[in-house]
């Protein structure tokens, strides 16, 4: 764990970020791509020890990350990383659904070619990459690059807390594959839609590929008993 930890705060250096948010960024990051597992203890001396920083900024981190559910602090016990039931992960996935149609929704109306052609570019530096951590993260920016034209930063916000939950579980589907194949050709279709402005159909076809999401979640033998 030490090494990968190091090897994630080496790919996301600090730059002009306050340390509180880079250590954030750096186990959020370990969390999602199961460095960090759900159940481990996260202790505070070593992570300020491999992450080079105080105490303070990991302190801070943790109080962050068990806002967004994915750690718990406990009396006595300090900070575990959660881990989702069948169920928890059924109604994360449930409410992604709801915030994701409601997102493309509002902003197939409002697309401009600009928006579309970032999307594009999404889809062909995917289709290059063999890395799953890089295709989940470049997944994730592909639907935000279509859900900015909504203008709703806080529901976007909400999206990427509930991805970051069930990320984990989803993530280890991301490697070429049967499943990522199909996930490419829905992303292509979805984004054909975008372009047609047909609202309903790109409604219908993100439904589609959330509830497939779902199901490969469900069956993530990550998830807690």
């Amino acid at each position: 764990m030490s090494t990968q930890l190091k090897d994630i705060a080496e790919e996301m250096q600090q730059k002009s970020m306050a340390a509180r948010d880079w250590v954030f960024q750096v186990i959020r990051t370990a969390i999602i791509r199961g460095v960090l597992p759900g159940g481990m203890p996260l202790r505070q001396d070593e992570i300020s020890a491999q992450l080079s920083v105080s105490h303070i900024p990991v302190r801070e981190a943790f109080r962050q990350l068990d806002a967004q559910g994915l750690v718990r602090i406990y009396p006595n016990r300090g900070a575990v990383v959660t881990k989702l039931t069948k169920e928890e992960l059924g109604n994360a996935m449930d409410t992604r659904i709801v915030l994701e149609l409601g997102a493309i929704r509002a902003a197939v109306p409002h697309m401009t070619e600009e928006c579309l052609e970032k999307a594009q570019a999404v889809l062909t530096e995917a289709a290059e990459e063999n890395d799953p951590n890089k295709l989940e993260d470049l997944n994730l920016k592909f639907h935000f690059a279509l859900y900015e034209a909504a203008n709703n930063p806080f529901m976007v916000q909400l999206i990427e807390q509930i991805h970051a939950n069930v990320d984990r579980y989803i993530r280890p589907y991301y490697t070429p594959s049967e499943n990522y194949t199909q996930t490419v050709e829905e992303h292509t279709r979805l984004l054909e839609a975008c372009r047609n402005k047909d609202v309903e159909f790109a409604c219908a076809l993100l439904r589609t590929h959330l509830e497939r999401t779902k199901v490969l979640g469900l069956n993530s033998p990550l998830l807690a008993v």
